[in-house]
């Protein structure tokens, strides 16, 4: 029997041997206790902790399985399911960049005290589909968005100079998540809502299938909630044309961690101009992380949003941490600037 404590931790001797013909079943089991998750999200830097396995031998002993015919075993569809969970077991041990896909849980707040469980799915990490991972400012938008939301300050007093805000304040909240990625936090503004909104989750086309996936993934939460959810391709880079018609915008249009190039503020703030409802109560919201390298980004969205006619209603830092790892195996934190923009004057 396997078994592993602090003071013992496991050692790659107490694990089935390829030389002894272990069973499927036996090196499954084995090749899970080696699982390793990324670090959680959160605001605290506590990792994520497993069993303790001591590193010596173990390279060896996973890549002896991948190489391995695995003969003794009886179908082809036992030996795929051993050789991929070796592989999974050193991709892990290679950096959150070559951890292979993953469903991962998210715990979102709630203004009742309870908590919405979300599933997302992340497929493998590379170099053009940063998209299909989920960022810490994403995270920590999701979680501060039953607070944000709840009674957020107004520019202008709904009242007798807006008669068109007065009359459609029973009809459902139209929203748009602009760069959605996995789409954590227009699901848990749609959750949060339920029948008080619509959300419009979109994205660049190779995005958008793992949006769809994780919006059938939530389904029991959606329908729990009342929420209606779609998911579309919406490229910053292209002008609408023609421009959406009033009834088209959306009340509410939600932004995280958007900036990555230098032409994303200019393309982020022309997508907002057309799709933003003109009416008073019309939101932006977002968060981003302030990296030194996106500076002059972050900056010029702030810039370019004043220029656009809207103005800061509620913004604030906060500080979470990724599931990246510092080179000595530390969380590394990351500052991040949520922001409410609304209207400065009747458009």
């Amino acid at each position: 029997m396997i078994s592993t404590t602090v003071e013992e931790p496991l050692h790659v001797f107490d694990l089935p041997q390829i030389y002894q013909k272990p069973s499927g079943t036996d090196l499954i089991k084995a090749l899970a206790l080696l699982a390793l998750q990324p670090r959680a999200f959160g605001t605290s830097a506590e990792a994520v902790k497993g069993p303790a396995v001591h590193p010596a031998g173990l390279t060896r002993y996973l890549t002896q399985i991948i190489s391995s015919p695995l003969s003794w075993l009886e179908t082809e569809e036992l030996r795929e399911a051993v050789w991929d969970a070796a592989g999974a077991r050193l991709s892990e041990r290679s950096g959150r960049a070559a951890m292979p896909a993953m469903s991962r849980i998210f715990n979102i707040p709630t203004s009742s005290g309870e908590d919405y469980t979300l599933t997302l799915h992340e497929p493998s990490l590379t170099a053009d589909n940063l998209g299909m991972k989920t960022w810490v400012s994403s995270y920590l938008l999701s979680r501060r968005l039953h607070e944000l939301l709840e009674s957020p300050p107004e520019l202008v007093p709904v009242g007798s100079t807006d008669r068109s805000t007065t009359s459609s304040r029973n009809k459902p909240v139209r929203a748009l998540e602009l760069g959605s990625g996995t789409g954590l936090v227009g699901l848990s503004f749609a959750a949060l809502k339920g029948r008080g909104a619509t959300v419009h989750l979109t994205d660049l086309p190779e995005i958008v299938p793992n949006l769809a996936h994780n919006t059938a993934l939530n389904v029991e939460l959606l329908n729990k909630t009342g929420a209606t959810v779609t998911t579309g391709v919406l490229d910053w880079s292209e002008t609408p044309t023609p421009p959406p018609a009033a009834e088209e915008r959306f009340d509410v249009i939600l932004a995280a961690d958007p900036l990555y190039s230098p032409n994303h503020p200019k393309w982020l703030v022309d997508t907002i101009a057309p799709w933003l409802s003109k009416g008073l109560n019309a939101r932006v919201v977002a968060e981003m992380p302030l990296r030194d390298a996106y500076l002059p980004q972050v900056h010029e969205f702030r810039q370019r949003m004043t220029d656009l006619g809207l103005a800061v209603v509620e913004e604030g830092e906060e500080t979470g941490y990724d599931d990246w790892e510092s080179a000595d195996g530390n969380a590394l934190a990351v500052k991040c600037w949520w922001s409410i923009w609304g209207w400065s004057e009747k458009v």
